[in-house]
């Protein structure tokens, strides 16, 4: 095996395996990876399943209405490039070790460039999906203005949203799903939860603490991203929805990547790119605010 073989693979095998760790907004999708896309395709999207409730007056039953994973269409529309350079030493060190088949050496050096390209790819999904909050069927603001957020109305926005979701579409399809909601708000958010005493810091159902995870308040996973909408200076909206199941996303299963030598030098350089499309199938399991959260000392 060459380093260039070497890196390549390492990207695209740990892309697949660690994007959805880096992920924190995407944690509200499903996202899946599709083999063979090229930019401007649409592809489907497998929703997990959705069922309905009806008025049964104790005669005969009607066929159950089977219940199906849904559909979604997604456009693959969006792609996120990046470039590295590996400097001529760093490459005789790591020819050095695939001589010598020293695997811990090896592993260190690729990790570092496979982690750097997997949370710069994972960051830009993430920020696609957060510029979906114009979709959400749940929806409030202060009489059109940012509510400005303090600690009991941090506290408060959270109840309110448990109540919208609880109520549902009204068509039988409840949007509130015990122990799968989620919360991502922004880091201004987190300066007034962490005023609080209410929020709950715990691993419990957590089989390892996900990025970006700080407590849980009124039936919450409470996540923070800095990718989260502010199309406004100072204004922004938190998202709120089913862990997996709000969101839609597809990624094309491998990166393009690239070496190069440049002509100035005898560094090995590589360039890239992934390709991926977001969507919103179901407006009521989300939720946004517009919030305003300027950071105060008192």
């Amino acid at each position: 095996m060459s380093m260039d073989q070497l890196i390549k693979g390492s990207i695209n095998k740990g892309f697949r395996k660690y994007f959805y760790d880096e992920t924190v907004v995407g944690k509200l999708a499903h996202t899946q990876f599709k083999n063979g896309v090229a930019k401007g395709d649409e592809i489907d999207v497998i929703m997990p399943v959705t069922g309905s409730m009806f008025d049964y007056d104790l005669g005969d039953l009607p066929d159950a209405e089977k219940l199906e994973a849904s559909a979604t269409k997604v456009r693959i529309d969006r792609a996120k490039g990046f470039h590295f350079v590996v400097p001529e030493k760093a490459k005789q060190e790591i020819e050095g070790a695939l001589r010598a088949n020293n695997k811990e050496k090896l592993q260190e050096y690729v990790t570092q460039y496979r982690e750097d390209v997997t949370k710069q790819f994972a960051s830009a999904v993430d920020s696609a999906y957060a510029n979906l909050y114009t979709r959400a069927g749940h929806y409030v603001d202060d009489g059109g203005n940012a509510i400005a957020i303090d600690p009991a109305i941090a506290k408060d926005l959270f109840a309110y949203m448990q109540a919208k979701f609880q109520r549902g579409d009204k068509k039988g399809h409840n949007a509130w799903v015990e122990g799968k909601m989620v919360a991502v708000i922004p880091p201004e958010y987190q300066f007034y939860l962490g005023k609080m005493d209410e929020l709950k810091y715990t691993e419990s159902g957590h089989r390892k603490i996900e990025k970006g995870y700080i407590g849980h308040l009124a039936g919450w996973d409470i996540l923070v991203s800095n990718n989260i909408a502010q199309p406004e200076n100072g204004v922004f909206y938190p998202l709120f929805g089913i862990r997996g199941g709000t969101l839609a996303g597809g990624v094309a299963n491998d990166m393009h990547v690239e070496s190069y030598t440049p002509d100035k030098n005898f560094d090995t350089c590589y360039k890239g790119f992934g390709l991926y499309g977001v969507g919103a199938p179901r407006v009521d399991l989300l939720g946004t605010a517009k919030i305003s959260a300027p950071l105060k000392l008192k």
